[in-house]
Formats: structure tokens, C-alpha cells, sequence
């Protein structure tokens, strides 16, 4: 799949930057979409209910630390565009 980034994102993962194994994580992540030939091949990727092309990814690490990375997936592209905790993914309008 073709991987795009939103602006958005990158701010989002510059605040993380502490957390290493949160950015491991992300990066695991992201090489695992680019190398998907289809969205079923994504682990831990479910649509959005009331958005057509709204998708998330969760990333777990522990209990404080459990992160969704948000998704549009558009034909074969996939565009990252946020990065938040578990409990803001749902709140922002991205």
C-alpha cells in the first residue's frame, strides 16, 4: 500500500518522542501497512462507525500507555493522521 502522512501527525509523534517504545511501536506499525497488499492484511485495524474512510489502529503497550493511530484509507493509499491516547482518538475531529 502506498503510505501518506498528515502534517498532524508528525506533531503528534514529536510530542512522544521520550517514549521510545512507543515510537518502536509506531514504526512497526507503519512498515506493516506499507508492506499490506490489502486492509485485511493490517492487524488491529477496525473502521470508524459513521465515517466512510475513517480508520484506527491500536497501538498497546501498557495500561497508561495504550495509543490509537488514526487512518484515512482511500483506494490502495493509506494517510497517517493522528497519533493520540487511547482516550482523545474518538473526542478529535481529524
Amino acid at each position: 500500500m502506498v503510505v501518506r502522512f498528515k502534517p498532524r501527525f508528525w506533531k503528534d509523534i514529536i510530542k512522544l518522542k521520550n517514549d521510545a517504545e512507543v515510537i518502536t511501536a509506531t514504526g512497526k506499525v507503519i512498515t506493516q501497512v506499507e508492506k499490506a497488499e490489502n486492509i485485511s492484511q493490517i492487524d488491529n485495524l477496525k473502521k470508524l462507525i459513521r465515517y466512510e474512510t475513517r480508520f484506527r489502529i491500536k497501538v498497546f503497550l501498557d495500561k497508561k500507555r495504550s495509543y490509537r493511530m488514526g487512518l484515512y484509507i482511500k483506494g490502495n493509499t493509506v494517510w497517517f493522521a493522528r497519533m493520540l491516547h487511547r482516550s482523545k482518538i474518538y473526542e478529535e475531529n481529524w
